[in-house]
This record gives structure tokens, C-alpha cells and sequence, in this order.
């Protein structure tokens, strides 16, 4: 299975509507290469509508409402970006009950562009080295982390990107960290 490491594997990517589609098909095709089921988890209602070049874009079926979303059930976690989205995220307490259950578990999370500020808002961004949309930068500094101007930062099982020019290498970390993770060694830590 070299060529499919994450057969069996499922990650969740949670998406409000607005969310950047180039955030969230880029990595869905990198996953699905990989061998990964992605799952949509969201509290729009049916269907998830996304942002595309300055308008609203395409509708994506939901899997899974967010409300009954446990991170035990993934094997990792895709959040894109996309201001009106992450606006949203911030203030469902079941988007940040969700991604704080996965930080906290030290399970394989990839968060793109804007999306980054969510560790912020949820005061999981102090000690922590990221990158994201210049616009999350302030706001991630503010809170103690220490940003980078680059593509992509890795950190344990935290990837960041800063936008869609960071996707493909972040994804390549974020494969290889869902292929080495074992759940089961996380909820025994």
C-alpha cells in the first residue's frame, strides 16, 4: 500500500459556508490520492456552499452535522480558510469544541489561510510556530504564536498553510502524519 498510505484512514473537513473551495478541493484531492475517505462535517443544513474567485461558488453535500462530530472518529481533521467561513467556525461552539478535542488529542490537523486565526479564538495558539493569510497574522501573534512568512509550518501534528500556494506541501506533511498516527496510542497518552 505504498502508493495509497492512508487506505482506511477517514479525515473530517469541517467547512461553514464561504469557505475557500480551492482550500478544500486541493486537499481532498490529495487525500483521495493518498487513499483517505473524506468525510464533510458541517452545521450548514444538506449542503455546504463554498467561495470561489470573488463569489459564491459550488454546493458540497454534507456527511456529518458538526453536532455529532467526535474527533475519536477520524483519523484527522482539513480546515480551509475563507473569511465568511472562519467567521462562522468562531462562533459555532461545535467547530470548537470539534478542532480543540483534535489539538488537544495531538491527532493530525492541516488548517489553511484565514482559518488559522480559529487557534487564536480558541487561546490554541500560544507557544505554537504557524503560518496563514497575512490577514490571521496579527491576531495569531497577539495570542503567542510565532509566525513565519512561508508556505507551510509543521509542528509535531499541526500543519499550517497560508493559503492555496501552500496546499501541496502541507499536504505531503499532513499524509505522512496521518499515516504514522495511531489513535489508539493518543487516547492512551
Amino acid at each position: 500500500m505504498i502508493d495509497k498510505p492512508l487506505a482506511g484512514r477517514t479525515i473530517a473537513v469541517l467547512l461553514a459556508n464561504g469557505f475557500e473551495e480551492e482550500e478544500f478541493t486541493e486537499p481532498q484531492k490529495r487525500l483521495i490520492e493518498a487513499g483517505a475517505t473524506t468525510k464533510i462535517v458541517s452545521r450548514a443544513n444538506g449542503l455546504v456552499n463554498g467561495w470561489y474567485e470573488g463569489s459564491w461558488g459550488h454546493f458540497f453535500p454534507i456527511d456529518q452535522d458538526l453536532a455529532e462530530t467526535l474527533a475519536i472518529d477520524y483519523d484527522g481533521l482539513v480546515v480551509p480558510g475563507g473569511t465568511r467561513a472562519v467567521d462562522k467556525l468562531a462562533e459555532e461552539p461545535h467547530a470548537s469544541r470539534v478542532l480543540k478535542a483534535f489539538v488537544r488529542a495531538g491527532a493530525p490537523v492541516t488548517i489553511i489561510g484565514d482559518a488559522v486565526g480559529l487557534l487564536a479564538t480558541l487561546e490554541l495558539a500560544k507557544g505554537r510556530t504557524v503560518t496563514s493569510s497575512a490577514d490571521a497574522r496579527a491576531q495569531l501573534e497577539e495570542a503567542g504564536a510565532s509566525w513565519e512568512e512561508v508556505t507551510h509550518v509543521t509542528e509535531g501534528n499541526l500543519v499550517t498553510a497560508s493559503g492555496v500556494s501552500g496546499v501541496q506541501a502541507a499536504m505531503v506533511d499532513f499524509v505522512e502524519k496521518v499515516a504514522g498516527y495511531n489513535s489508539e496510542d493518543a487516547q492512551a497518552a
